[in-house]
This record gives C-alpha cells, structure tokens and sequence, in this order.
C-alpha cells in the first residue's frame, strides 16, 4: 500500500464505519465489483457444469415450432409428472430453439443443422418433433429408428393411420415418424399448423429407447 494510502487509513481509523466504507468505496469500488463479477462467473460456470454433466432421462426437440418459451406449453412438465421422472437428478430437457428455413442457408439454420447432427452423433436427443421436409432430409442419414419394429404392437396401432413413411434409394420403404396434427398436446397453443403439420420421429442413436418410446405413449394418450 501506497504511503499516502496508509497515512489516510490511520487518519480513518477511529472514524465511524460509514466514513471508513465511503473512502473505501470511492477508491476500491471498480476492483470490488470486479472480483464480485468474477467470483459470480466462476459459480455460475460450476452450476452449469454441474447441470450439464447430469445425465439427461430424455431429451426431446420440437424443431420449427411456435412456441418462443418453454411456459407455452406444458408438454414436458406434464410428462415428467405423470411418469414421476427426479428432473434434479437426471433433467429433462425440451429444446424448442432449434429453427430452420427449407432451402435458406442463413446463418440460423445453418447453426441448428450443425446442433442437430451434434445431438445425432453424440447420441444425445431421443425424440424429435418437425415439420415435414426437416425428416426428410435428416431421414436420408438413416437418422430415424423404424416405428414398425420398435413400438409396441398395441402402440404401433395407434397410429398406423397416421403413418408416415421414407423411401431410400434402394427401393425400401420404412415407417420413421407419424403426423401428430391431431395430437393436442403438440398443438396447444398453436405449437404447429395444421397446414404444416408435425411429425413425430425417435432418433435412431438414442441410448434411451425405452422412455423414447413412452414418449410416444403419453403424446396419444387422453
């Protein structure tokens, strides 16, 4: 400490507090503040890293859809209760940021093309919500499991009218997803149109085939 400095803190000494806090401040108030800041983004860095590193029960992604916050539709808090999931163990996690414009490679869709095949190669979303010419395009990587040998047959059957099926090069036609227009709790506060409607898929490198599949169950069920 400067020698100025000291000779003022003695001058100081036998003040009372707040005049001892108002020099203090006055000089000291930039490097306060700043480490306040910097201890605040270390804490936050941990929580996050905390939180990131659980390991998720599932992860849905609603692609292309209205919603602009998760508080517009209680999808996915609905789900977590009624299949009573400890989110602060194992979170579950909804992701409606992904956008994309069919034939515009803007920087936004750009990004959300490169998350999605992120999300795909590192195994991480489970069941995947778009419109129509999104699963097409991902439906050629072989990115959706085939609804016909995963879903139960009592399941399989609830939707087989709205089926919707891939033809690959070969010839072979497979059934990767259904339309879920009719399904309210999609739809909910005009989630998607029924002029573009969603189609429901499950991702074909999910680890998390069970609660993927009864994902499905709790969208047909009443």
């Amino acid at each position: 400490m400067l020698q100025a400095e000291k000779e003022q803190w003695n001058r100081l000494k036998d003040k009372p507090f707040k005049e001892k806090f108002s020099y203090f401040w006055y000089y000291y108030k930039f490097h306060t503040l700043g480490i306040l800041f910097a201890i605040f983004c270390i804490v936050m860095f941990v929580i996050a890293y905390k939180e990131n590193s659980k390991e998720p029960s599932i992860y849905v992604a609603l692609i292309n859809s209205n919603y602009m916050t998760s508080v517009e539709t209680p999808l996915m808090d609905d789900f977590v209760k009624s299949r009573n999931i400890d989110t602060n163990t194992n979170p579950a996690k909804f992701d409606i940021s992904m956008t994309m414009t069919n034939g515009l490679a803007d920087d936004g869709s750009v990004a959300n093309s490169q998350k999605l095949m992120a999300l795909f190669n590192g195994h991480d979303v489970d069941v995947i919500v778009a419109d129509k010419w999104v699963i097409e395009e991902y439906a050629s990587l072989s990115a959706f499991c085939d609804l016909k040998e995963l879903l139960p047959e009592e399941l399989y059957a609830q939707i087989e009218d709205k089926l919707f099926y891939y033809t690959s090069e070969d010839g072979t036609t497979t059934a990767i997803g259904f339309y879920g227009h009719s399904i309210s709790k999609l739809m909910v506060n005009g989630g998607y149109s029924p002029e573009n409607p969603p189609i429901v898929t499950i991702a074909s490198t999910t680890e998390r085939t069970d609660i993927s599949v009864d994902f499905i169950r709790y969208l047909l069920e009443n």
